[in-house]
């Protein structure tokens, strides 16, 4: 009970000190976590549909269904939210942790327990990612429970310890995807361990080698048991990774190897790491800990260090919840060792030390106090005080002028993407202005980071305001939600489209009201006064890969021109379907009666062309289109055009050859044949479309 009212009581003054408006990670599952409950409040069959739905996601939904009862009793409130997380997920963690402490340290189990919980929760990276609205540690239990069942036999002689510690890890994963290298990093541990004991006992076990076939085999159908619980769960999963190269789509969150140990040393604090340091090394060299136990911590330990400080590199704080676990058993080791090693008065000075220190460390992590910078400050742990934004009414006036300016949603788009302002924080300040009707401001910053997402092009096009923020508003490297420095050239393409009076910007005038937020960042608008022509965009293109020439992560050959990737949800009007042969939709629900659909083809390109493919309409009561092919070079000149003409119920196959000095893209444009528009009866698809030079 102490434990809980400790909970409420942190939690509750925490959040009360916050007043800002969340953005991005800090807020993203808590809008799903309140949409999932309205959902429930409505229908609990389409509740459940969302939530199966989203279990091939990157992000799903599942982590957030504990929370739900909170939320529909207690109502969708930040602070109900925040609660509802340390109460199921920040409580059993303390507590695992607290039982593992009990199979590390050889002594009085019951004060070991509940000094490990006390531990737990004066480390403020315990609290740090909860507090901010990170659900990540709900994925840590798992991966607590795999470890608790796993020292109480690690010879695995039980035979419900190998589904079990499975399904753990499987479903640790399956509530966070980067869990996945927990999961790596227990199976590595349990593997090294497995063979250390065999060296150990190599010479002087006649069965030694049998032991080891029967840990490899007991290794591999954990191992076994846990793809099936992702498969169960998230298959889309596994098929994405077999698919998708993710180290490469997130390498802008890959902070240099300086960065991320000195960030994650600030983390903690250099005092924390140097009790942890003294922990586990006297702990072993005066062999006071259990050995089978503090092995296998250790490896996992260094296996989770180096997949995180050395290969991955990222430096959000709800990845630190990989070593939390670990930071609490060194120190709970230096603590006990203490104990057990020095004379009273010695011991009660160097407890006394420790526990001014973490009660210290808990407050400058937490709290406003800890904001000041000097040489010292590195030795306590990073501030994570309540947000506040003192331009808070400013923000919600200038959403509301969006909302005024932009009433029957079209699209606005955003060139800044910084922690301090960015379309999320508009869109989550219209939840506050405007709850009921929220979604109705459509406010975009896509692309926002070049190795993940795609040239702003088709977004560009379809905006009919842009907001501009100067000076221009990027990741830095001290923000918490971090980004490797450089890694925004495609945000500030817009940005400086606008500011340098690029053709494109011409098609847009601006507007005179102006808004000035915190640090003297001015906010200006530029509204559509004419449609940009394709000439303007493919010299926009052009511009945008003279900056960024390495093309973006997502970024397919093909790109739509005139469809908003926003129109439906779940729509795409481009899918690759190999590495040369793609499709190419129209959406039928767009009744937008468009005179014209553009694609552009940004592969290489030589001449002669040949382009193949098969057209199927989607309604057969369109009366025909027009599709034509045309070669440009990099300023949208025309080098070379062909056309023809195609029905619904004839078979459409696409043989088209067109020949041109230098293309650089290939545009198809496709009209109706009698009045030269489209409406939602000529939607189509064009299937396996390839283009050979």
């Amino acid at each position: 009970m102490t434990v809980v009212l400790i909970i409420l009581s942190i939690t509750s003054i925490y959040v009360s000190n916050e007043h800002t408006i969340y953005w991005w990670d800090f807020v993203g599952y808590q809008n799903a976590a309140n949409n999932l409950t309205n959902l429930f409040r409505v229908s609990t069959q389409r509740a459940i549909d969302d939530i199966l739905g989203s279990l091939s996601q990157q992000k799903n939904y599942l982590i957030t269904l504990p929370l739900i009862p909170f939320l529909y009793i207690f109502g969708n409130h930040r602070i109900i939210y925040i609660l509802s997380l340390n109460l199921i997920y920040l409580l059993p963690f303390s507590l695992l942790i607290g039982a593992i402490a009990t199979k590390l340290i050889p002594t009085n189990s019951q004060w070991v327990f509940w000094s490990t919980v006390a531990i737990a929760l004066l480390i403020p990276m315990s609290w740090s990612p909860t507090l901010r609205g990170y659900p990540d540690i709900g994925a840590t239990l798992p991966i607590l429970l795999a470890i608790l069942f796993y020292i109480k036999n690690i010879r695995l002689t039980a035979w419900w310890q190998i589904p079990i510690i499975g399904f753990c890890l499987g479903i640790s994963i399956v509530l966070r995807r980067h869990f996945a290298y927990s999961a790596i990093a227990f199976l590595a541990a349990i593997s090294c361990q497995t063979m250390i004991n065999f060296l150990i006992t190599f010479k002087s076990s006649k069965t030694s080698k049998k032991r080891l076939l029967e840990s490899a085999i007991k290794i591999s159908l954990i191992s076994l048991t846990s793809f099936l619980t992702i498969s169960i769960f998230a298959w889309g999963f596994i098929q994405s990774s077999l698919t998708e190269n993710y180290r490469t789509l997130y390498a802008a969150w890959s902070l240099s190897i300086p960065d991320i140990f000195w960030r994650y040393s600030c983390f903690y604090g250099l005092i924390t790491l140097l009790l942890i340091a003294i922990g586990f090394s006297v702990g072993v060299l005066r062999k006071f800990l259990i050995p089978s136990t503090t092995i296998f911590l250790l490896l996992f330990g260094i296996f989770s260090v180096a997949e995180w400080l050395i290969w991955l590199r990222y430096g959000n704080i709800h990845y630190t919840l990989h070593l939390t676990p670990i930071i609490v058993l060194g120190i709970t080791s230096f603590i006990w060792i203490t104990i057990h090693t020095f004379p009273g008065k010695t011991k009660l000075i160097i407890l006394s030390i420790t526990g001014i220190y973490l009660i210290i460390n808990l407050t400058l992590g937490l709290t406003p106090l800890g904001k000041f910078n000097n040489p010292l400050r590195p030795l306590f742990a990073s501030n994570f005080s309540p947000l506040t934004r003192s331009d808070y009414n400013e923000v919600l006036r200038l959403t509301d002028y969006l909302n005024k300016l932009a009433p029957n949603r079209e699209l606005v788009y955003v060139a800044a993407s910084s922690n301090q302002f960015n379309a999320n924080i508009i869109r989550n300040s219209n939840r506050i202005i405007n709850p009921q009707n929220w979604s109705n401001l459509r406010a975009i910053s896509k692309p926002h980071i070049d190795t993940r997402d795609t040239y702003p092009l088709p977004e560009l096009l379809a905006a009919q305001y842009i907001v501009i923020a100067h000076p221009f508003q990027k990741v830095l490297l001290t923000d918490e939600q971090v980004l490797k420095p450089g890694q925004q050239d495609l945000v500030k393409l817009v940005y400086d489209a606008f500011t340098q009076n690029l053709p494109i910007s011409q098609d847009f005038q601006k507007l005179p009201e102006e808004f000035v937020l915190d640090g003297g960042v001015t906010i200006s608008f530029y509204q559509r006064i004419r449609p940009t022509s394709i000439a303007t965009a493919v010299q926009t293109l052009s511009a945008m890969q003279q900056q960024v020439p390495q093309r973006p992560g997502r970024q397919l050959d093909w790109m739509s021109l005139s469809q908003s990737p926003y129109i439906t949800y779940n729509y795409s009007a481009v899918t690759q379907v190999s590495d040369d042969s793609y499709n190419l939709m129209t959406d039928p629900s767009d009744v937008t009666k468009q005179t014209s659909k553009y694609f552009l083809y940004l592969g290489e390109l030589s001449s002669p062309v040949k382009i193949t493919g098969k057209l199927n309409f989607l309604n057969q009561e369109c009366n025909g289109l027009s599709l034509s092919f045309s070669l440009l070079d990099e300023q949208g000149n025309l080098l070379d055009t062909t056309a023809k003409n195609y029905f619904p119920g004839v078979t459409s196959d696409l043989i088209f050859s067109l020949a041109g000095k230098n293309p650089v893209y290939l545009l198809l444009e496709n009209l109706s044949i009698e009045s030269n528009k489209l409406t939602d009866k000529c939607g189509w698809i064009i299937n396996n479309l390839v283009v050979d030079e």
